[in-house]
């Protein structure tokens, strides 16, 4: 992916290592001032419009961030190119299943 290389891989990876600082912080100033919440609690923030894209939102920041990772990791270590092309299609598949198994737990919630 050419659009993830260099300076905008190194870009990327930080906006969304800020993007989850971010929401990590949210979810924890949420838990110290609310307490633990129950299933209701989440159910009712995930049909939120705002809540729903909030969720969304951290999951493609979680995917993106993995896969620059993963990319920069596998390209720098791993140099036999038909081995690097199976561990990139591996994370490429696992990080696209955490993506849809938000996307089918939010599609549930409604």
């Amino acid at each position: 992916m050419r659009q993830f290389t260099g300076q905008r891989a190194w870009l990327m990876q930080r906006l969304s290592a800020l993007a989850l600082l971010a929401a990590a912080a949210a979810l924890a100033g949420f838990l110290l001032a609310a307490g633990p919440p129950d299933y209701h609690t989440w159910a009712a923030f995930a049909r939120h419009p705002l809540g729903g894209t909030l969720i969304l939102a951290v999951a493609a920041a979680l995917c993106l961030h993995g896969w620059v990772g993963a990319r920069d990791v596998a390209l720098d270590y791993i140099h036999r190119p038909w081995l690097r092309l199976a561990v990139l299609a591996l994370a490429a598949s696992a990080l696209g299943l955490v993506f849809l198994r938000v996307l089918l737990a939010l599609a549930r919630v409604f």
